[in-house]
């Protein structure tokens, strides 16, 4: 196995571990919808950028490409909070 694919390995552990630890704070309340929505769109641009570091492409292809994620995160993110909002009135009601 590469080292590339123990970073990519890495990587993907990493952004499924912390959601883990993140997932129980915003059930518990500790962490606000909009924080909770922040970090789950937030994850897509380095997901990109680091898959594009790691498997060594061209530093335009990588800002390009990261860029790209980070206007789909946000395009994502005021649909993400409205559905934690919905899953939390339904949780508490």
């Amino acid at each position: 196995m590469t080292p590339e694919y123990w970073a990519l390995a890495l990587l993907v552990f990493s952004l499924v571990a912390t959601r883990l630890w993140e997932e129980g704070r915003w059930r518990t309340g500790k962490m606000s919808d909009r924080t909770a929505a922040i970090l789950l769109v937030g994850r897509l641009p380095f997901l990109v950028g680091g898959f594009m570091l790691i498997t060594g492409q061209l530093p335009i292809v990588v800002v390009v490409a990261t860029a790209v994620a980070g206007l789909i995160a946000a395009a994502l993110y005021p649909w993400t909070v409205g559905r934690l909002r919905r899953s939390t009135v339904k949780a508490r009601g």
